[in-house]
């Protein structure tokens, strides 16, 4: 420790009127207060001072770089250990870079603070310029550098290593897993470089760097040394596992849907492809298996599942040539099956990177469609259409007639006395009746023809292309064939009659209640002669 504030004035005169007379420059700097604190004349022409007290008055804290602020700061609990660093600095007075050894020990000041006595030395080792602007660079480089003695004991570390690994002056120290250490102290006996990825201790903390070390030679010693080089990697280590977090959650997204997926690149070669995909068209690999095949190859390989085979690769061609979404895609296939598809092109900053199929099988919805459509067109106790159907069906017709292209006719057929059957017999045997009358309109009619349930015990039966005599000669057929028929009721079978009106579509019907009027009226004119027969109204 060196202190000349205790001696007396004289001795101190005398001191410094000593210290001027070296040739070695001498000062001791204030680290905490960043001002010079003594300055012998070899020091005062150093920093390029005219005065000593020019000299102390000076900021240095305006002009000190960040580096060289975590330099100092790590020599202040080495310094008040009593150590004595050497290391070599540069300082920059006037603007005129100087290159100095210096040799560091404690000085105490007079407010008991620890300050730094600097001298001057000339090195062993004569640095060129280039040299001197690498270990410049290095000390402000944020890369963490530091050298180890071959057994792991720290030698020197630059300022970005002194600043994150404060009190770890052990190359084992450095690594969150200490075994990792040993392991790359043995690796580099035999290598003379090696490169890794590992979990570092960081200011009391584990963060993943990137770690560069090899094999050198201490240029002061002879013996061999380790030089480690390490940068922090620790966002993009978080960011490639929350890709690999987010591409599982997209995997197991992908396998658990329902529907076929196959994405394919700008060339049409396979990138992504899903289970229910290779289940959709019965292949056996798995989905990774399919990655870059060729998708041209594939369409033509299973065209044949479908019905429209050609139509199915046209199509293709079509949309990859438009590039434009589409949406509900119907493939009939020649199993039966039903496969809704959706087509999607990628784009990226307006350049097209691949596309997206969706196929998804709609059989069981188109049936159930399908039997929804037939429910609500059927009569469900007979099973014959029901008064929309007949509305539909009816409406055709008489634009048909109009046009003039065919002629046709139309029956309205009402079960006689229906109310007393109920009554006395009771609405289940009624019912049978209702499905006795279908089931004879279903047998005896021509497969164009349209028999339909439009009231309580009243049905309509449209006969496309047939004329007025022949539509009254259907109808006395109707009329006897229902007539002869009989209803095994459970007291005893009983049979029933109907009244049929008979009409014509004419072109000059302003509507189809216009038709149904006539029929109506034909038909309880029927009612009126007697029931049990058949009357006309053209």
């Amino acid at each position: 420790m060196t202190s000349f504030h205790h001696a007396p004035q004289s001795a101190i005169h005398d001191q410094a009127a000593l210290l001027d007379r070296l040739q070695t420059p001498l000062w001791v700097f204030d680290i905490e207060q960043e001002r010079m604190h003594y300055a012998n004349a070899a020091a005062v022409r150093l920093w390029g001072a005219e005065t000593p007290q020019a000299l102390y008055a000076r900021d240095f804290s305006a002009t000190m770089s960040e580096a060289t602020r975590r330099r100092l700061a790590d020599y202040l609990p080495r310094l008040a250990r009593g150590e004595v660093i050497d290391e070599h600095w540069s300082f920059y007075p006037g603007g005129q870079a100087i290159s100095l050894h210096c040799r560091c020990s404690r000085y105490v000041t007079e407010e008991g603070r620890t300050g730094m006595l600097v001298e001057g030395l000339e090195s062993d080792i004569s640095l060129d310029a280039s040299s001197l602007r690498a270990l410049e660079a290095v000390r402000h480089t944020p890369m963490m550098v530091s050298v180890f003695d071959g057994q792991g004991r720290l030698l020197v570390r630059n300022p970005a290593a002194l600043a994150a690994r404060q009190g770890l002056s052990s190359f084992a120290a450095c690594f969150s897993d200490h075994d990792v250490a040993g392991r790359l102290l043995q690796q580099l006996e035999g290598e003379p470089r090696t490169s890794l990825e590992a979990m570092m201790r960081v200011d009391d903390s584990d963060r993943w760097h990137h770690v560069d070390l090899c094999r050198a030679t201490d240029p002061k010693t002879g013996l061999p040394m380790i030089v480690m080089g390490e940068f922090d990697i620790t966002p993009r280590k978080a960011l490639e596992t929350a890709q690999l977090v987010s591409n599982r959650q997209l995997e197991v997204v992908i396998e658990g849907l329902d529907v076929g997926l196959l994405l394919e690149d700008e060339s049409r070669r396979v990138i992504v492809a899903n289970q229910a995909f290779c289940d959709l068209f019965d292949i056996d690999a798995p989905p990774e298996h399919l990655v870059g095949m060729d998708c041209r190859e594939a369409a033509e390989s299973t065209k044949g599942y479908f019905t429209e085979p050609e139509g199915f690769v046209a199509r293709i061609e079509e949309l990859l040539v438009t590039r434009r979404k589409q949406a509900r895609d119907l493939l009939a296939m020649a199993d039966g099956r039903f496969l809704e598809r959706t087509y999607t092109p990628l784009f990226v900053a307006d350049q097209y990177h691949g596309h997206l199929w969706v196929y998804r099988d709609i059989t069981r919805q188109r049936h159930q469609e399908a039997d929804w459509a037939r429910k609500a067109s059927t009569d469900p106790l007979t099973g014959l259409a029901n008064r929309r159907s007949f509305d539909d069906a009816a409406r055709r017709v008489a634009r048909t007639v109009k046009g003039g292209e065919i002629q046709a006719a139309l029956l309205m057929i009402d079960i006689d006395r229906f109310k007393a059957i109920n009554d006395t017999l009771g609405h289940a045997e009624g019912d049978k009746g209702l499905r006795l009358l279908a089931d004879t309109l279903r047998h005896h009619l021509r497969q164009s023809d349209l028999p339909c349930r439009t009231g309580g015990e009243e049905f309509m039966v449209i006969l496309p292309g047939m004329s007025p005599e022949e539509a009254r000669a259907v109808a006395w057929r109707l009329l006897r064939q229902i007539a002869e028929a009989t209803i095994e009721a459970e007291a005893l079978p009983f049979h029933f009659t109907v009244s049929i009106g008979v009409t014509c579509f004419t072109p000059t019907d302003a509507s189809i209640e216009a038709v149904t009027q006539r029929a109506d009226a034909a038909m309880y004119q029927a009612k009126r002669e007697g029931r049990n027969r058949v009357a006309v109204r053209w």
